[in-house]
């Protein structure tokens, strides 16, 4: 018989693992005869039911980085000291001042580079002071009031803080000062103070879902500054009536490119003194280089009911990217050259007419969605962008509802209206459908990749209703046409403030929409409705034939029906 060797204590042996009285050790998950933990780098424990680190300094000299997320810690006590990306989200740690034996991250992993401890119980960011290589700290869904405690951290670059309790920005700039990234989501925020020009570096800014009254647009100008959300603060433009005043944010935000405000009860985009409160029609520019010269992207979702949105469309000349749904707008008979847009979202906005001088005025629009303006009837200025146009979206608009349009008589009634529907040849030709003549006037359209035009009077029977399969409304300005704009949303549930939102703020969840769409079709060929399926499979086929480009028609591929 084999003499059994004692095992010294402290000691790794492979016959036995390290013994460790406490459930849920580190140690009695990595000693199995199937791992090697010495050599190992990188270490992910997700969800393994781990409460106690005791014993890992002692079987990984070369760990650098782990993820113990969905665990059950309460310390990090026992990590090896050579540590440089820490990932313990949804745990139980707890840091608080009044600890009699403070963990302090800068004597115990002095080298960490990346801390993700979101989701557990830190009130005391002073913790993480000292920590000279850090550039990532997220700590997301804690209990944090203040940043004041905060120093030494010189090298942090992107700064994560969603969810917590802090009621002011009081982190010290020198104590951070390469600082580009700062996330205060669904904070109690209530104002973005002047010295948030003392980050010089900080170009994105993300302040939504605060309690924000007042954004101070004196001293001295925050010349870093790229990106700047705002949204879901509808008191933040209270002091002023509602009005952006574009000659105060851009001495203060000299090169924004991106400004989300969405459900800010904004009023009025203009120029201090440029706009006429009493008529918003009528847009003159003196400068053709005046205006918000930075800025490509807005977003203004939820905002005016009544009166009407008006925006000095002179100031964001140079604008990419515009949306504004949801939003009841007033719109100049017409725009001033705006080269670069790209997309322009004015869906749900009590429209009754569109600029006449669309295609001059935006001649390299790719995307425009005019949906839910069942008072809008004139097709021609649409038709005016047929060098540019690739993605049309049209539900519920007027102009699905009569092929005619307007005689010359309602659209004065109207303004100013072009009354040129009634004028395209061939729309009432012998032999076709409704929306098969919609389709011959939307043929001009010869870039268009994609056309949506469900929910109208002509196609309301080819396809499946809609339902209450809707989902939150997503921004264009995450699409891939803003390449200066991060893909992520920021919008997420709850919120301090009550916020009273137009009830047309949706979106179809397209995926569950084709589901309910399958199932008209498969009914209609039980039913044996024969007529509807030819109707369907005829629009089909002559919007592929019309529009050579087309991939996706009405939410649904072509070929795919």
């Amino acid at each position: 018989m084999t003499e059994r060797r004692p095992v010294r204590r402290g000691t790794v042996s492979r016959d036995k693992p390290i013994e460790d009285e406490a459930l849920g050790s580190i140690v009695q998950r990595l000693m199995t005869p199937a791992t090697s933990p010495e050599a190992c780098t990188i270490l992910d424990l997700t969800g393994a039911g781990i409460r106690n680190l005791a014993g890992l300094s002692q079987i990984t000299s070369r760990l650098e980085a782990i993820c113990l997320a969905g665990n059950k810690l309460q310390s990090l006590a026992g990590l090896p000291t050579g540590l440089v990306c820490l990932r313990a989200p949804s745990n139980w740690i707890r840091f608080s001042p009044n600890d009699q034996d403070r963990f302090m991250f800068a004597r115990e992993l002095p080298h960490l580079e990346e801390i993700d401890l979101s989701a557990n119980e830190i009130s005391d960011i002073s913790v993480f002071s000292g920590l000279r290589h850090l550039r990532v700290l997220e700590l997301n869904r804690n209990r944090i009031d203040s940043l004041r405690g905060l120093h030494g951290c010189r090298r942090l670059s992107h700064l994560r803080l969603r969810d917590n309790f802090l009621f002011s920005l009081d982190l010290v700039a020198s104590e951070s000062p390469l600082l580009t990234t700062l996330d205060m989501f669904n904070n109690r925020l209530r104002v973005v103070p002047a010295s948030i020009s003392e980050f010089g570096q900080l170009a994105k800014v993300n302040m939504v879902k605060n309690d924000l009254e007042k954004i101070e647009l004196f001293g001295t100008a925050a010349e870093g500054i790229r990106e700047l959300r705002l949204s879901e603060n509808p008191l933040i433009l209270r002091h002023n009536g509602g009005v952006v005043d574009a000659d105060q944010w851009i001495a203060k935000f000299p090169n924004l490119k991106t400004l989300y405000l969405d459900v800010c009860s904004v009023r009025q985009l203009s120029r201090l003194g440029s706009a006429d409160d009493n008529n918003m029609q009528s847009v003159v520019s003196a400068d053709e280089n005046s205006g918000w010269p930075s800025l490509f992207n807005l977003s203004l979702r939820g905002n005016a009911l009544r009166p009407p949105l008006a925006i000095d469309f002179s100031c964001v000349s140079n604008m990419k990217n515009l949306y504004a749904p949801d939003t009841q707008m007033s719109l100049p008979r017409t725009l001033p050259p705006m080269n670069y847009m790209l997309q322009l979202v004015i869906c749900n906005a009590g429209l009754t007419q569109l600029p006449v001088n669309m295609g001059a005025a935006l001649p390299h629009l790719r995307l425009l969605d005019v949906s839910n303006n069942p008072d809008l009837y004139d097709l021609a200025p649409i038709l005016q962008l047929s060098a540019s146009l690739e993605t049309l979206k049209c539900r519920s608009v007027g102009f699905g509802d009569a092929m005619i349009g307007p005689t010359p008589l309602e659209s004065s009634a109207h303004g100013w209206g072009s009354g040129e529907l009634e004028t395209f040849p061939d729309a009432n030709g012998a032999g076709s459908s409704d929306e098969q003549k919609m389709l011959k006037l939307l043929s001009k359209l010869r870039r268009l990749r994609k056309l949506d035009f469900r929910f109208n009077k002509c196609t309301a029977d080819l396809y499946a209703t809609l339902s209450s399969s809707i989902s939150g409304a997503a921004s264009v300005l995450d699409g891939v046409l803003s390449p200066q704009v991060p893909g992520t949303s920021v919008m997420g549930d709850g919120g301090h403030v009550p916020v009273t939102v137009p009830t047309g703020m949706a979106r179809i969840d397209e995926e569950m929409w084709l589901r309910q769409d399958n199932a008209y079709v498969l009914n209609l060929k039980m039913t044996r409705q024969t007529e509807t399926l030819r109707r369907r499979e005829d629009y089909r086929f002559a919007a592929v034939r019309l529009l050579p480009r087309l991939e996706e028609l009405d939410g649904i591929k072509v070929g795919q029906h």
